[in-house]
């Protein structure tokens, strides 16, 4: 996939887009859209997971915001790193029409390249580190391979680094940062941030711009 979006990729967003807002149902609209523009199934991917309704994405884009001093945080660790991982590894990544950074799912739950996700991992340590007063809770997703030892080297380096905060395996990272009391959370997986009421931080946005300033293509409809 190029780094830019075809414009027979941008008008199907744009009807799938009406689509959704008018009611139709998720599966039945990308399958329509989809068929009517031809589109291959790793760009019927990015709709799906770039395209919302527009009240919805308005609601969503109201939410985002950044980490305060003194804050609480809470952090969908995988979400944010995977996010980041692809990026780094030439994957595409844009804009979903709700603000969020998203990615096209490629290689969720599988570490391919683990250099270049340590590399991730430590981009997130360097941000973190500067959050003035934060206290930070890294939840990572316990099916996911080597997630345990991955926590106890996170908290290990968080220690190291003077960051006040921990890393835990837990059975669903979405429940817990849906049930857990915090100021923010750092996610970009829809169903978290429709149910969240708080401030949302767009974390893999926030550390691929403070690093490498890309210029990620924008579903914008």
């Amino acid at each position: 996939m190029n780094d830019r979006f075809t414009d027979e990729l941008m008008r199907a967003a744009g009807h799938y887009e009406w689509m959704l807002s008018r009611g139709y149902p998720q599966k039945s609209a990308l399958k329509l859209v989809g068929d009517r523009f031809s589109l291959p199934g790793k760009y019927r991917q990015v709709l799906y997971r770039g395209i919302c309704a527009r009240e919805q994405a308005e609601a969503r884009k109201k939410k985002l915001g950044f980490v305060r001093e003194g804050d609480v945080v809470l952090v969908d660790t995988y979400n944010v790193l995977f996010t980041i991982n692809n990026y780094l590894l030439g994957r595409p990544v844009f804009i979903s029409n709700d603000g969020f950074l998203r990615d096209a799912g490629e290689m969720r739950g599988r570490i391919t390249n683990k250099p270049v996700f340590n590399r991730g991992v430590n981009l997130l340590l360097d941000v973190m580190k500067a959050w003035k007063n934060a206290k930070v809770t890294l939840y990572l997703d316990e099916p996911v391979s080597f997630s345990g030892r991955l926590s106890i080297e996170l908290s290990k380096d968080m220690v190291e680094m003077d960051i006040d905060g921990e890393a835990f395996t837990v059975n669903s990272p979405d429940h817990m940062l849906k049930h857990t009391a915090s100021d923010a959370i750092c996610t970009s997986d829809s169903a978290i941030i429709d149910h969240y009421e708080g401030r949302i931080v767009d974390l893999a946005r926030s550390i691929l711009d403070t690093f490498y300033h890309p210029d990620f293509p924008v579903l914008a409809v």
